[in-house]
């Protein structure tokens, strides 16, 4: 029995000698077109009694029926003859799916059961696994002494999360090279108590999607709480009385991906296909910039010779200026500076120009020219860098390429409007690149040393604001030999990083040591500027490619969460820390739309940065502020910390990430 679905897609289900009845998943074509054949009974996960296993027992005797375009089986499990099931396989809008109902048909109830599906696959490891915002290609990058999730480990093996951790709601894989390269995704089509993931099956990895009962580095019942830590998860587990039924819906995609290990692109455009995500608009843009106005003039600060954006507001925090990162302290000057040039006020021209002039007089560091620290305590009245204790003392390429690409902003800026920009402003950038990005092939480091000595290590792409600090320096002065190097280092992070994504984009996220999203920001932010001062093909192709690994952090559904609060639209942040934030290049993504023709970023864009209206104080007492305009730094959609809250940690990056946003986006 064949069922054909769009793009030659057909699914075969026949008789497999001693093995049973198989189900073949391939596409119309040569004889080696197939993607993936499995016994029909390693298809339904049936677990009866705590700790769950994959077991997967079979049916005994199944009925088989063609009906109108679908496959109908029916039979009872092995070893559980009150418990029947009914399957249906259809071919609709280019996904297979399959419909499952278990049914209680005997006279006692069927307690602790975990009920779902399998979809066995011939990828050779779990480094082939994506489970978006969970694990990416082994989560290869994340510091081995850290809890983080894996699909191996050394209790077992199996990483089976909740519905709610994914962006996406599916487990993808790929595997082969060339003509025989596939990739496939499961698919959950309702989203919600669910679980989702992939287990190692002797040669290959099988896909899972359960009732809700979980596995960590395969241990069951165990799910990540917070970072490096987990915690006993007892969620679900059925009960099925007599005649009570559980439903499962998932859609499987399969196909051969354009290029090797970019099978992930097909499992975002067909999500988007699938879940046809709407975001929240709460707040329109002019709104949004009115209520975070707010926020920016409560943090500015001018006292004893210091002049700048407070990180922090309130009691309960050292008083201080912090400089890229989660303080983008020079971001803030760029919006007070736009607010300025926008309606004629030479206040805010003075504000952004006076925390500029205080930056750059104090932050130099000292034994190291054209570096600078990132922090400056207003009580104190010092300056300070980064410090960790594995590494003591240090200046963060993340943090320093951040406040680059700001200044290289506010001087781009006053220029166009026609205000002065001083000259030491543009020789701190060009001394700033030069520090950073130096010569030779090599990509900017983690950090450096007091001394200016670089940090030990690769594979970073905390470096990466670096580079488009560089490209950003060329469109101040005009020197292509700036074009020309930030070309040659994003071609090195691209070789790195985007060639085939297994080692995908990391460590930028600086209290973590893992796959991030901020990385794949700084790629993709690089590789659109680049498409835009010089129209390469190459670079249209390499932002394409960047905005589609990003947009496996951004939510494509909304799970259950206080408030009205919808996750739609919202990214999350890191392997580690399983909350969703502001930070995302939104507008750039739009833009990135409008560039090439394709309407759907400049769509997901915009939902993106009218989602993140949401949670705005807009009145007394609202999220838990009480000053209009502020934001938390985090929401949690998912079991990593309170599930459906958010919290009131409101450093300066939230209001300068949305606010700057907001306004390139209404500008435009």
């Amino acid at each position: 029995m064949v069922l054909i679905g769009e793009k030659g897609r057909f699914l075969r289900l026949d008789e497999g000698g001693g093995d049973g009845l198989r189900l073949t998943l391939g596409a119309v074509g040569p004889p080696d077109a197939v993607c993936a054949a499995m016994a029909l009974d390693d298809l339904f996960v049936v677990s009866l009694g705590r700790p769950w296993t994959l077991a997967r027992p079979g049916l005994v005797a199944p009925d088989v029926k063609g009906d109108g375009g679908a496959v109908r089986v029916r039979g009872t499990v092995a070893g559980c003859p009150a418990l029947a099931v009914d399957l249906r396989l259809w071919f609709e809008n280019g996904f297979l799916y399959v419909a499952v109902e278990y049914r209680n048909e005997g006279e006692s109830p069927l307690r602790d059961a975990v009920l779902g599906v399998a979809v066995p696959l011939p990828a050779r490891r779990p480094e082939a696994v994506t489970l978006p915002q969970v694990y990416y290609r082994g989560n290869p990058s994340s510091d081995p002494t850290r809890t983080v999730p894996r699909v191996t480990g050394a209790d077992g093996s199996g990483l089976v999360v909740e519905d709610h951790r994914l962006p996406v709601p599916c487990a993808h894989a790929e595997w082969g090279a060339g003509a025989t390269a596939w990739y496939a995704t499961l698919y959950a089509v309702r989203p919600g108590e669910g679980s989702l993931g992939a287990v190692p099956a002797g040669r290959g990895v099988t896909l899972v999607g359960a009732s809700g009962a979980t596995l960590f580095a395969g241990r069951p019942d165990t799910v990540y709480v917070h970072k490096n830590r987990t915690a006993p998860y007892e969620g679900g587990y059925l009960d099925l009385p007599p005649g009570a039924a559980h439903r499962t819906r998932h859609a499987l995609d399969w196909g051969r991906p354009a290029r090797r290990g970019h099978g992930f692109r097909a499992m975002v455009h067909r999500g988007l296909d699938l879940y046809r995500p709407r975001g929240a608009r709460p707040l329109d843009l002019d709104a949004i910039v009115r209520h975070k106005e707010r926020a920016l003039d409560r943090r500015w600060y001018e006292a004893e010779g210091a002049a700048g954006y407070l990180k922090f507001i309130g009691p309960g925090h050292t008083p201080g200026f912090m400089y890229g990162w989660t303080g983008q302290a020079l971001k803030l000057a760029w919006c007070d500076a736009r607010f300025g040039v926008d309606h004629a006020e030479r206040w805010r021209i003075q504000r952004a120009r006076s925390a500029v002039d205080f930056y750059l007089d104090g932050s130099a560091a000292p034994d190291a020219p054209g570096l600078r620290l990132s922090f400056y305590a207003t009580e104190e009245r010092a300056w300070s860098g980064f410090t960790r204790d594995d590494i003591g003392p240090f200046v963060s390429a993340r943090a320093y390429g951040d406040t680059l690409c700001d200044l290289a902003d506010v001087i781009e800026l006053f220029r166009a409007h026609g205000y002065a920009v001083p000259h030491r402003w543009v020789a701190a950038l060009l001394e700033g690149v030069g520090a950073t990005c130096g010569e030779g092939e090599a990509p900017p480091p983690y950090g450096w040393r007091p001394d200016g000595s670089p940090l030990p290590g690769d594979g970073s792409a905390a470096g990466l604001p670096c580079v488009l600090a560089l490209v950003k320096a060329h469109r101040v002065t005009g020197d292509h030999d700036l074009l020309r190097r930030a070309e040659s280092l994003a071609d090195a992070y691209r070789r790195r990083n985007a060639t085939d994504f297994t080692t995908p984009f990391a460590h930028a996220t600086l209290d973590a040591a893992c796959e991030d999203k901020e990385g794949g920001i700084g790629y993709f932010l690089c590789t659109f500027e680049l498409l835009r001062l010089t129209g390469k093909k190459r670079w249209a192709t390499a932002a394409r490619t960047a905005a589609d690994w990003l947009l496996t952090w951004v939510y494509q559904w909304d799970p259950p969460f206080r408030n009205g609060f919808r996750t739609t639209g919202w990214p999350g942040v890191s392997v580690q820390n399983h909350h969703v934030d502001v930070f995302f290049p939104a507008y750039e993504l739009a833009l990135l739309g409008d560039m090439l023709n394709e309407p759907l970023y400049r769509r997901l864009g915009e939902t993106t940065l009218h989602s993140f209206g949401q949670g705005i104080c807009t009145r007394p007492g609202e999220w838990g502020f009480q000053a209009v305009g502020e934001q938390a730094e985090g929401f949690f959609p998912t079991n990593w910390q309170d599930r459906g809250t958010s919290n009131t940690w409101n450093p300066s990056w939230v209001t300068a990430q949305v606010l700057s946003q907001a306004l390139r986006m209404r500008k435009r």
